[in-house]
């Protein structure tokens, strides 16, 4: 029930979507199917970049991320290449003015980002560490082809699972607002209440690159910059974002700003780059939520339409086998893991037992309909028995009560004298002594029934020989 096909890498998943969609003229933010990579939680830190020049630095990373290789020596400076038409794509760069490509390069291989084990600078003490880094380490272009050089160390601290995050591509360049796109870096790594921390005001001014000393002022960088990229994220990206002071007027070194959102309806299908009604299968039937249609969508390299299908498959079928008993959510991520899938054989196995167990259900049914048959017609008999008996009981009682005196005596002395009518007297917690012609009838139904039964056969008999 295992398929071991050779793994799609998210590199050549990318090469593939890239092909067809370059063909098409269509942007990578266009792309059905999702393209992105794992990145630690300190690259949203960047600042002061232009939404290009940061473009530049997600296609870097993301043939960083897709091909290094699993061991990694700090000291150690690797190269990462890619045809430039491929790096521009990814970038969704549609000019052709290489002059302007090479100064985005330029721009992105100058920013720096601070590491630190310490919440802030101001928290560091010598037991923390610290450190500045260069975001691209050396890169250029050479016969049409992106080369990127960067350390062992680098590349760590770049794919590191710890406190990191799936960047999507598809999502990412989606943004045309510098602010846009630092306020969605925010956003991403975020866990728990739709809420962030607060930030600097002063660091907030630093996001969408450089900002004009007359527009640092909070109404009007609230008009050329904040309302704009919130209007863009709310638009483009999927989530649904406000943003607060922590307070309405205060001096702007005290100023700081916060933002919160909601993920939109359809996100997760969207970010997993799967179809809506998969969505409603994986949500409904198997109870997906956020964390793990990110899951899905971080694999999406390997866990293909095809793959996915069939893993719905085998987890159902072995659902109606009864093979499953603790989580059918988890036992569906193990056979997409696994490649499990289901053989002719097992399909035949199911399909004769699903025969014999119908067959089994009609004869059931069969029998079912005969023993209710049997039984509706002894009920019917006994029914007409009861009447016939509750007939011969009334037909007694008023035979006895319109007799004379000593016919009563005389059927009283031939009921009371049988040894059967003395046991039943005995059973109803009666004696002989008690019952007399005129109380028989009424001192216990069940005697008084049973003693009318007698009268009618005693009478039944007189009818017969005066007849006869």
């Amino acid at each position: 029930m295992e398929n071991k096909n050779i793994s799609v890498t998210p590199h050549q998943l990318a090469l593939d979507i890239y092909d067809d969609m370059s063909a098409q003229g269509t942007a990578i933010s266009g792309a059905t199917r999702d393209i992105g990579f794992l990145r630690n939680n300190i690259f949203t830190r960047v600042g002061g970049l232009g939404i290009a020049a940061r473009r530049v630095l997600d296609a870097a990373y993301f043939i960083v991320a897709t091909k290094a290789p699993e061991e990694l020596s700090d000291d150690r400076v690797y190269t990462f290449t890619a045809e430039i038409n491929y790096f521009k794509w990814l970038m969704r760069y549609d000019s052709r003015n290489h002059s302007h490509l090479i100064s985005l390069m330029r721009a992105a291989a100058k920013a720096r980002v601070e590491i630190m084990t310490a919440p802030s600078i101001e928290e560091l003490t010598e037991k923390d560490s610290w450190g500045t880094i260069g975001l691209l380490g050396d890169c250029y272009i050479e016969r049409n082809v992106v080369c990127i050089l960067l350390s062992g160390r680098l590349i760590k601290y770049l794919i590191s699972p710890y406190k990191a995050h799936w960047l999507s591509l598809r999502a990412s360049t989606a943004f045309s607002l510098s602010l846009a796109r630092a306020i969605y870096d925010r956003l991403i790594p975020c866990e728990g209440p739709g809420v962030t921390e607060w930030f600097a005001y002063e660091d907030v001014l630093e996001w969408p690159g450089k900002v004009g000393e007359s527009r640092k002022e909070l109404k009007e960088f609230k008009k050329r910059f904040l309302q704009p990229a919130i209007e863009q994220l709310n638009e483009v990206s999927d989530f649904d974002v406000s943003w607060e002071a922590n307070a309405e007027r205060i001096a702007p070194e005290k100023l700081k700003l916060r933002f919160r959102f909601t993920k939109k309806q359809g996100a997760d299908a969207a970010r997993a780059g799967i179809q809506d009604s998969m969505y409603l299968v994986l949500h409904h039937e198997f109870a997906f939520d956020s964390p793990d249609f990110e899951r899905l969508a971080k694999n999406r390299a390997v866990w293909t339409d095809a793959r996915l299908e069939q893993a719905i498959e085998y987890t159902r079928f072995q659902l109606d086998r009864g093979a499953i008993t603790v989580s059918p959510k988890g036992y569906l991520f193990k056979a997409l893991e696994g490649s499990y899938r289901i053989g002719e054989a097992d399909r035949k196995m199911a399909a004769l037992k699903l025969a014999h167990a119908a067959e089994n259900k009609k004869d059931a049914l069969a029998r079912e309909v005969v023993t209710a048959n049997v039984n509706a017609h002894r009920q019917a008999q006994e029914n007409v028995a009861k009447a016939k008996m509750e007939d011969e009981i009334r037909a007694g009682r008023d035979f006895f009560g319109s007799s004379d005196a000593q016919t009563q005596s005389d059927l009283f002395n031939s009921f009371v004298g049988q040894r059967i009518p003395q046991r039943l007297i005995e059973k109803q917690e009666l004696t002989r002594e008690l019952l007399t012609p005129s109380n028989i009838l009424t001192a216990n139904r069940v005697v008084a029934d049973a003693f009318c039964s007698h009268v009618f056969v005693k009478m039944k008999k007189a009818l017969s020989a005066r007849q006869g």
